[in-house]
């Protein structure tokens, strides 16, 4: 009788032993929610983010060895960000347990870790204040030969631009990138010459001039000379002098042939070419803007930019024709190749340009939103995962909202502006921001007086 008791007493036991350890299994679960994080990679933003209240998400990314300055950016359409940001080294982070963490209302929420480990970092995306939708976020961080790049647009270049007005004195600061589009002894239509030749010895003083501040180049191909014209009695405002510029070649496979020359001369000094500048204005206008091409023959033109320079050197960037009303960018993106073939084949990362965009709301409306927009119409052709860079960043003069605003402030109140809003590209995951420009009159002067240009070319020194 004592036996049976016995027994039934462990028996009994290990039912409750039993079901302890299932309660305690569940009750982990229960406060353990977390799923499989989704994976991020570098610089490829996740857009249409929504969630309700309250609610948690995760995340993580995988640095390998050498990566630096990690970034975690959440932004939307909105003046204020619901949603807080927690990361942690290698285990999903709660908000009780992280490593660091941005919280608050402020519109564009950021984590860096400037010395990131090499392997997983996670991040948790938490709704405390509310719920939220159409939210973008992106994690970026640099290699050593992959570093997000500032540079500048230029016009009349102290080393050789031929604008008329005083040629411009040299820059007193380290850079990382020129853009040649408007130095105008170098556009295409003026050093191609007619017996095929190419002014290299131009070329070479411009871009070896560059070279001693620690800059390579953006070469912009963009204009053709009139004898080899598609359209060669076609005028044009831009241009009058250069009849047929706008009108690309005539002869597709020569076209090729300067290309392919142009940078197999060049490669040293190239970061990337860039197709055509400004193609397109909004469909609604019913015009152009630098250039009179069809969609279809853009594409033709882009496909032989992108095939000559992979052919010399496939690690040299190719961007997209760069475009700069946002309305317009449907355009280059639809538009196919004599063959059908989309553009976007023949491009590594697309490239726009933004204006009168700040992360100061002092000096513009806001930037991120403009990246957005830009990811959006992306993400609407299927390229959601297409790289982006900024070519061509400056502020128009007033009555131009932004413009007229930074055209009010001081060189060292600028000089600041030109600081936040490089902070921002990089932290949205660009390749790049060029500022238009050193030597022009609205954003010039705080990077060349001396007195000011320490706070505007930090994002030289610092960021890039």
């Amino acid at each position: 009788m004592k036996k049976m008791w016995l027994g039934t007493v462990v028996a009994a036991a290990m039912l409750v032993v039993a079901a302890s350890i299932f309660l305690s299994h569940d009750t982990e679960a229960q406060a353990s929610p977390i799923k499989s994080p989704t994976e991020l990679k570098n610089r490829v933003a996740l857009t249409e983010l929504s969630d309700s209240n309250d609610s948690e998400k995760w995340y993580r990314i995988t640095l390998p060895a050498g990566a630096s300055d990690l970034i975690f950016t959440i932004y939307g359409k909105h003046d204020n960000t619901p949603v807080d940001l927690y990361s942690k080294f290698q285990s999903p982070p709660t908000r009780q347990s992280f490593d660091a963490s941005t919280r608050g209302s402020q519109a564009v929420k950021t984590i860096a870790i400037h010395e990131p480990r090499s392997g997983v970092h996670y991040l948790l995306l938490a709704a405390p204040h509310g719920a939220y939708s159409d939210f973008s976020l992106v994690a970026s961080y640099a290699l050593p030969k992959q570093a997000f790049k500032i540079g500048m647009h230029a016009h009349r270049l102290y080393n050789g631009g031929d604008w008329s007005g005083n040629i411009s004195s040299e820059p007193r600061f380290h850079y990382g990138l020129i853009r040649d589009w408007d130095i105008t002894g170098l556009q295409d239509a003026v050093i191609w010459k007619a017996d095929g030749a190419i002014d290299f010895p131009l070329v070479d003083r411009v871009y070896q001039s560059h070279a001693k501040h620690g800059a390579k180049v953006i070469k912009t191909f963009g204009t053709v000379p009139t004898w080899e014209s598609k359209r060669p009695a076609e005028l044009n405002k831009q241009y009058p002098n250069w009849p047929g510029a706008k009108s690309g070649p005539r002869d597709l496979d020569e076209y090729e042939d300067y290309v392919y020359r142009f940078v197999s001369h060049e490669k040293k000094s190239l970061w990337a070419v860039e197709g055509w500048n400004e193609p397109y204005s909004c469909p609604k206008d019913g015009k152009s803007e630098f250039t009179s091409m069809t969609p279809t023959e853009l594409a033709d033109v882009q496909k032989r930019v992108y095939r000559a320079t992979k052919r010399v050197d496939p690690h040299i960037l190719v961007f997209s024709p760069a475009q700069a009303y946002l309305c317009g960018i449907p355009t280059v993106l639809n538009a196919r190749t004599s063959q059908g073939e989309p553009i976007s084949k023949f491009f590594d990362a697309f490239a726009w340009h933004a204006y009168n965009r700040s992360a100061n709301g002092d000096a513009g409306p806001s930037y991120a939103q403009e990246v957005m927009r830009v990811r959006r119409y992306l993400s609407d052709a299927g390229l959601s995962q297409m790289p982006i860079a900024d070519t061509e960043h400056g502020w128009l003069e007033a009555p131009k909202e932004g413009g007229r605003e930074f055209y009010q402030m001081t060189d060292a109140q600028k000089a600041q502006v030109l600081y936040q809003t490089a902070q921002m590209a990089k932290s949205l995951g660009l390749l790049a921001i060029v500022w238009y420009g050193y030597d022009d009159s609205m954003i010039g002067k705080p990077m060349t007086d001396r007195r000011t240009r320490s706070a505007a070319t930090l994002s030289y020194t610092v960021i890039a």
